[in-house]
């Protein structure tokens, strides 16, 4: 991976194995922190990992609530559980809204 800024390269050189939500990076002497958002557009075995978009189900759509309803903010639950901090800002907003979190099943045809 390569950071831009002063031409520095950095790359990660450590991570936790058990589901990659956190990493590593050096960048010049000093390790950064990264969480799984971040990690997700670093270059790894030389190609880049693209975010997989996958569907929240309605356990984890309630623990995000139950979070949010308790007083975290919507970046520490972001990170805590490894979720974009858009996706917790959408499903937040729906829920302030009409009070509902489920998904809406369509075919994806008119």
């Amino acid at each position: 991976m390569q950071i831009t800024g002063n031409h520095q390269m950095a790359r990660i050189v450590r991570h936790n194995d058990e589901s990659v939500r956190e990493g590593y990076i050096r960048n010049g002497g000093k390790e950064v922190k990264l969480f799984t958002s971040a990690l997700k557009a670093f270059q790894c075995n030389n190609r880049i990992v693209m975010a997989q978009r996958k569907h929240l189900d309605d356990f984890l759509r309630g623990r995000i609530i139950g979070r949010l309803e308790y007083g975290r903010t919507q970046l520490e639950v972001s990170e805590e559980l490894g979720i974009a901090q858009s996706v917790i800002s959408r499903l937040w907003q729906r829920f302030q809204d009409d009070g509902n979190v489920s998904r809406c099943y369509s075919t994806g045809r008119p």
